[in-house]
């Protein structure tokens, strides 16, 4: 077997270390009670020799979560059970892109996993089981418990639980790691720049983290070569499409590892190398939605390259689906209403705008895209009280003192206009139209 290293805190190495000598198992403060059960790299051990023994070498796992009594201990096992499988010619998902695959899915993170959600989970990743587990302190000892969901079935595989023995050494690295102050995640069996993918599963991990890079080309390559391998790997589709999306837009801000990506929108009026990038995108998200019809976000993808193309109604029927399958999206609904303003339906605009707002009271975009709905209905308070509150969530937001300066001109109320185009210069320089609007509002005060 080929042995591994694992990197640990200097904290725990020295409790580790302290112990060393109680090979034993008894100890003056625990007794006998220490001689039975396993060390806790034992029972890591032999549950990853039970998961593999009941999956073709190979195989594709994903590790959800495991709870113990602290989160970095719970990192520290769950890296500990990676290396133990790939020692066991399993292959692991890389854990960091778990929090973007649970966004992605609209999940919580947390280590109550439905064999639902655990089966969207492995599909997505491209995974034939999915595991979560527990390490529970039960008094004299703790219980270390996994559980494994096979992915194409959505049933759990049996897999032993083990007493873990309480003695010094561990209630030593339990101490140790829940004195950390920062959490501390290990991926020593996560993807690299370095490491080349040998399955889809892999490539795809990669590209994920090349798009979140902003580095769209390799990512491209990498989602193209996972479908290559995988033609029913849904994500594969998915990714390459909103890569292609970023990539062929200006103005991108990447959020959430890639798991939401926000661009200088086109207005429907994409030139025709933009348009062909989109068509692009939109035939990827077509085939993931054929691999996965009851996915939300594929038809939000889908729905949103629409409004960049300029076709509102396919953008609408899209995102009303998506509703369908996701009610509280707010994502969805934003972007619908930008479909419905872009058509001149302000009122159905906003009335997606407050939905959005109601869902995700945070989200400064939302106000935004409905003050301008007020704007161009003439409502020029209602549009300015969202612009305050899009600059009250995020003060360096530049278009809405631009855009409330407006609001304010239209008024008459030219001092408040004037500080508003100000701040937008202040935040963008070069904004021409606020240097023009600026001039007008300080003639109409007289200088």
């Amino acid at each position: 077997m080929i042995k591994r290293t694992t990197v640990l805190s200097l904290a725990v190495l020295m409790v580790l270390a302290a112990c060393a000598s109680s090979g034993s198992g008894k100890t003056e403060e625990t007794g006998a009670s220490e001689r039975t059960g396993l060390s806790l790299q034992e029972a890591i051990e032999q549950s990853a020799e039970k998961i593999a023994a009941d999956l073709p070498a190979g195989s594709r796992v994903v590790i959800v979560t495991f709870e113990s009594p602290n989160d970095n201990l719970s990192d520290y096992i769950m890296e500990e059970l990676s290396g133990a499988l790939v020692d066991s010619k399993i292959e692991v998902a890389d854990r960091k892109n778990l929090e973007y695959v649970y966004r992605e899915l609209n999940f919580q993170m947390s280590g109550d996993v439905s064999d639902e959600s655990a089966q969207s989970i492995g599909k997505f990743l491209g995974a034939q089981m999915v595991i979560v587990g527990q390490l529970t302190d039960v008094g004299g000892s703790y219980r270390f418990r996994t559980s494994a969901i096979l992915v194409e079935k959505a049933t759990r595989a049996s897999i032993p639980r083990f007493d873990v023995r309480n003695d010094r050494a561990m209630q030593n690295m339990v101490t140790a790691f829940g004195g950390q102050q920062n959490r501390v995640k290990t991926t020593a069996y996560g993807t690299g720049a370095d490491v080349t993918p040998q399955s889809a599963g892999t490539f795809l991990d990669r590209g994920i983290m090349f798009a979140g890079r902003g580095e769209y080309a390799k990512a491209i390559a990498d989602f193209t070569q996972a479908i290559t391998i995988d033609p029913k790997l849904g994500a594969a589709y998915l990714l390459r499409g909103r890569a292609l999306y970023a990539g062929g837009s200006t103005g991108v801000i990447v959020q959430g590892n890639f798991s939401t990506i926000i661009v200088d929108s086109t207005g429907g009026n994409a030139t025709a190398e933009q348009a062909g990038v989109f068509d692009q995108a939109i035939m990827d998200y077509t085939a993931a939605i054929r691999l996965d019809p009851n996915n939300a976000v594929m038809y939000k993808e889908r729905g949103t390259a629409y409004i960049e193309k300029g076709d509102n109604d396919l953008a609408i029927a899209d995102l009303t689906q998506a509703l369908k399958l996701n009610p509280n999206y707010p994502n969805a609904y934003n972007n619908r209403g930008n479909a419905y303003s872009n058509k001149g339906d302000y009122d159905q605009a906003i009335a997606d705008y407050t939905q959005t707002i109601r869902i995700a009271p945070g989200f400064a975009v939302a106000y935004y895209n409905r003050g301008n709905g007020y704007f161009n209905k003439g409502d020029y308070d209602r549009a300015i009280a969202d612009y305050t509150q899009t600059i009250h969530i995020a003060p360096d937001f530049a278009d809405a003192y631009y855009n409330r300066g407006n609001a304010y001109f239209n008024k008459g109320d030219y001092d408040r206009a004037i500080a508003d185009y100000e701040a937008e210069l202040r935040l963008n320089p070069n904004h021409t139209y606020a240097k023009t609007n600026l001039q007008d509002a300080r003639r109409q005060r007289g200088y």
